[in-house]
């Protein structure tokens, strides 16, 4: 062995010396769990994690947040403390395209998107900047259904009254289901429907509903009955059809909007939105979390819906518990991302949407 060749054996001993210690120490130390699960816990630990809300504050996706977010410390690895965001506008998109390009992509901030705002990506309603399926989905609180709900005040009870009669709606934007439906109800079904846009998430609408500024709303339907109990206990509203694939469980005769569509093409858009409910209350994470974090979300997300205690604090709330998995959540984003473009022609030009 020469000089050189010595040295070099030298250098390598050594190396492997230091490591076998290394080793050594971290097994006396009890430090030779998965790394996964300590590198996930250690990121989370002490930290904030901002759930940015697609609407102001005051409507449902507020307020499922606020309920679940003690559970998700509880059950999150670290043990982080949740805090709400509200960022309302553009009927969601500006909070979808906030987390998809400009928050943090270490999984220190998700949110909750409108139902519809998935769907909206494909519309392009208002300066869409995200791909529907390329957000990581986390699961959902409730298989959510949306419905056309008017005060009996306005003086419409059907399809035909609506058809006849002017009905002013409220909306939170282009990019909301609030103004995505009424206005493909227009164009597919003839109503008259007259949508007010701006709104400030869904809480503005309430509350211009109380004000008598607009007479109805399309949105989800369980909400009402846990933020406007009133309405119902004086039987101050009608549920014209609801946009679900199946009925609502309390109101099983009220029409489905894809029931009432005749042309086949529009009939399949009614179906394709229909199934957004599955994305209601759903939670997501933006495109850039790692991997590893996002399974300790879903996880997280996964034991929450199964815990007594939310499931008992919903129920004080009258809050509709119907945990969806994030699996099922993604397909949907897929499948909308998949769909055949000229259904989004169709809607585009119903909605008059510029290309």
């Amino acid at each position: 062995m020469n000089k050189e060749e010595e040295k070099l054996f030298n250098r390598i001993r050594t190396a492997t010396r230091t490591a076998s210690a290394l080793l050594l120490t971290a097994t006396l130390c009890g430090t030779t769990a998965p790394a996964s699960a300590d590198s996930v816990a250690d990121f989370y630990r002490g930290k904030t994690v901002s759930i940015v809300i697609a609407a102001g504050p005051g409507g449902g996706h507020t307020q499922y947040t606020l309920l679940i977010s003690p559970y998700l410390k509880k059950h999150m690895p670290g043990n982080p403390t949740f805090v709400t965001q509200n960022m309302g506008g553009a009927g969601g998109t500006k909070a979808a395209n906030y987390l998809y390009n400009r928050a943090a992509q270490d999984g220190s901030a998700i949110g909750i998107l409108l139902s519809d705002t998935p769907f909206a990506s494909r519309l392009r309603t208002t300066g869409v900047k995200y791909i529907a399926d390329r957000f990581h989905y986390l699961g959902g609180a409730e298989l959510t259904r949306s419905a056309f709900i008017v005060f009996k005040s306005a003086g419409v009870s059907s399809l035909a009254d609506v058809r006849k009669k002017q009905v002013i709606m409220g909306s939170t934007g282009k990019g909301s289901q609030t103004f995505i439906l009424p206005t493909l109800a227009n164009a597919m079904l003839g109503t008259k429907f007259k949508v007010v846009k701006g709104y400030r998430g869904m809480g503005g609408i309430y509350l211009a509903m109380d004000q008598a500024e607009v007479q109805g709303f399309q949105a989800v339907w369980s909400s009402v009955a846990f933020l406007r109990p009133q309405w119902l206990k004086n039987d101050l509203v009608t549920v014209l059809f609801a946009n679900a694939l199946d009925p609502l469980p309390d109101r099983p005769r009220v029409p489905l909007f894809k029931d009432l569509i005749s042309d086949p093409m529009d009939k399949k858009i009614a179906e394709l939105i229909g199934g957004n409910g599955i994305l209601g209350r759903g939670w997501l994470a933006p495109p850039g979390v790692p991997r590893d974090r996002i399974k300790a979300l879903r996880t997280a997300y996964e034991k929450v819906f199964k815990d007594p205690g939310v499931i008992r604090d919903a129920k004080k709330r009258g809050m509709i518990w119907t945990p969806v998995a994030w699996s099922d959540q993604q397909q949907q984003a897929s499948r909308i991302t998949a769909a055949d473009e000229a259904l989004f022609k169709r809607m585009r030009a119903a909605l008059k949407v510029k290309k």
